[in-house]
């Protein structure tokens, strides 16, 4: 980690975490569908808790190495994942995302 976060990526954590953050807040361009698929994830994990474990800095975009926790039918789980954002003006500007959903998704 070398250098501090930007608040907007804490801002980001807050809103997926269910802390009532306007996504406006944390993006320059709000997907359209982001607040109900905030409120899916919310609704079926009501625990779900999103962390930045680790991150990087390369100019004005941030690497970060990232877990989510939470339990799903009485079974806890923990997502990993990467993301890469650009920010600019305090704003998200750009965003991609790879996380591994593990054995959630594994078909029998």
């Amino acid at each position: 980690m070398n250098e501090a976060l930007p608040p907007v990526l804490g801002r980001m954590l807050d809103l997926w975490n269910g802390k009532g953050v306007d996504p406006g807040d944390v993006f320059e361009r709000v997907p359209d569908d982001l607040a109900a698929t905030v409120a899916r994830y919310r609704a079926a994990f009501p625990d779900l808790r999103w962390e930045i474990d680790d991150w990087l800095v390369i100019g004005a975009r941030y690497v970060l190495r990232m877990h989510a926790t939470g339990t799903h039918a009485g079974e806890p789980f923990r997502f990993e994942g990467i993301e890469l954002h650009t920010i600019r003006d305090d704003r998200i500007v750009d965003s991609d995302q790879v996380w591994d959903l593990g054995a959630r998704y594994a078909v029998p």
